[in-house]
Order: C-alpha cells, then structure tokens, then sequence
C-alpha cells in the first residue's frame, strides 16, 4: 500500500494524518494516536491536543477519504428502551438515533441534523455553528447492527487535504494526483 498523507491546520496548529501499514495521528509533530498495522476497511483515530487536554482530534479514514474534527468530548449514556445516546452540555440535551439506519442528531427536543441515506458505517452530524463558529456534533459508527455514537461541544470541522511527501515537506495534490498548485495552498509543513 502506498503511503497516503493528509494535512490540516487548526487554530495555527498543524494536524498530520499518515496512512500506510499502520495509521498516525500527529497534532504539531507529535503522535497522539496511531493503529498498528492490519487490513483495516475504515479507520478511526482519536487523540488529545497537547495544548488543550479538554479536546479531542477525531479522524475518519475511509476510501482516500480523510475527516477530522476538534472538539470536547460528551460522557455519553445509552438507553436500551429508546436506543437513544445522549449527553448533557451547558444545560442543553443532547440526543442521538440511529432510527431505519438514518442517525439523526436532536439538541433540546428539536432536530437539529439528519442523515439523508442510510446503512452508512459512519456519520458526522452537527447542529448551527454558534456565534464563535463551534458546534455539538455527534459521530455516528456502526459495525452491522450495533451503532455507538459519541457527542463533542465547541467542535470544529477541519479540512484535511490530500498530500505527497516531497523533499521532507508535503505538498497539497487534486484528487486526480496532479500536483494542486492552482489552489495557491501551500502547507510547508516539515514531516520526518
């Protein structure tokens, strides 16, 4: 398997995703997650910012596909009866679903996102973004019948962008492989 790279930047930081026989987290060069090699279909890492260990890095890697969020994560309860998750922020409610395989996000009793398809392995939904731009966002993972779902409050989205390791820099590229200078992003972040 070729090594895949995807980068981002968070609140000044830099967020590094290497895919290869294993997988690796990095937040400003430093692990703070990574899977052990295996034939893995989807893969999920979660570590904590250094700078802040009341937050969490969420990625998903799936298909090429790399998504990533920042945010606080929710202690989170189940009930069996409603097969609601839910979660309590700042004296709001906060509930999830997964009703004819379509997760659906509630916040105080009102809908706040919802999956269009279902009988997806993994979803992120999340509500309007507050005034800072933050949001509560709930990640919805199934592995056939069973699905878990965790909460996250003042979570950000974070784009992560495929790239190549060129000269100990990586360098953003389309998703055709060509090299994607017509963005005018450049990353020049250094990865050893």
């Amino acid at each position: 398997m070729a090594t895949q790279y995807f980068a981002g930047k968070w609140n000044d930081h830099d967020i590094v995703v290497i895919s290869d026989d294993n997988e690796e987290l990095r937040f400003d060069g430093q692990t703070i997650a990574e899977n052990k090699a295996g034939l893995h279909m989807t893969v999920g890492l979660t570590g904590t910012v250094p700078t802040d260990p009341t937050l969490s890095v969420v990625i998903h890697l799936e298909n090429g596909d790399c998504s990533c969020i920042v945010g606080k994560p929710l202690e989170t309860e189940y009930d069996k009866e409603t097969k609601t998750f839910s979660a309590e922020y700042n004296g709001h409610k906060i509930e999830g679903n997964n009703k004819k395989f379509k997760g659906t996000l509630i916040i105080d009793g009102a809908e706040a996102d919802k999956e269009d398809s279902g009988l997806r392995d993994y979803g992120i939904l999340g509500s309007q973004p507050d005034a800072n731009g933050k949001r509560i966002m709930g990640i919805f993972e199934s592995s056939g019948l069973k699905v878990i779902c965790k909460f996250y409050a003042e979570a950000e989205n974070v784009r992560m962008i495929p790239c190549k390791k060129q000269g100990g820099e990586l360098i953003p590229i389309s998703t055709n492989g060509e090299d994607n200078f017509a963005t005018g992003f450049v990353l020049g972040m250094c990865i050893h």
